[in-house]
């Protein structure tokens, strides 16, 4: 004769055995991915204390060939790298330019566009 647990285990498949590894596999998995996901968090939060901060003051569409656009820079790390860019009235990039400042100040860039600007901005600056 077979016992009850026997017959259960062979009607559904189920050892009686088997849940409590399958169980601290699933605990460790848990407690790796929360500590994967507090390191990652602390991470973003320290990196974005370094983050270069940039404001556009003013532009000015000189012609269809040229925009100067100016702008102001927070770097707390030292020289950045900004992109700056000239938008046509369809929002396309007409002009753009990579340029290197200082620390933090405002500047002035002149832009070669392609085709009549209507404004000019700061896309991005990140340390250099």
């Amino acid at each position: 004769m077979t016992s009850e647990s026997e017959l259960l285990a062979t009607r559904y498949g189920k050892t009686p055995s088997g849940g409590k590894a399958s169980r601290n596999r699933i605990i460790a998995l848990a407690v790796t991915l929360i500590t994967l996901f507090l390191a990652w968090a602390i991470w973003v939060t320290i990196d974005g204390s370094t983050a270069v901060k940039s404001q556009v003051i003013g532009y000015e569409v000189i012609d269809a060939g040229q925009t100067s656009v100016r702008y102001s820079v927070e770097s707390p790390s030292g020289p950045a790298i900004c992109a700056i860019q000239a938008l046509n009235q369809g929002y396309a990039v007409v002009g753009y330019k990579e340029v290197e400042v200082t620390a933090s100040g405002e500047f002035e860039t002149f832009v070669n566009t392609t085709e009549l600007g209507v404004t000019g901005l700061v896309d991005k600056c990140w340390l250099k």
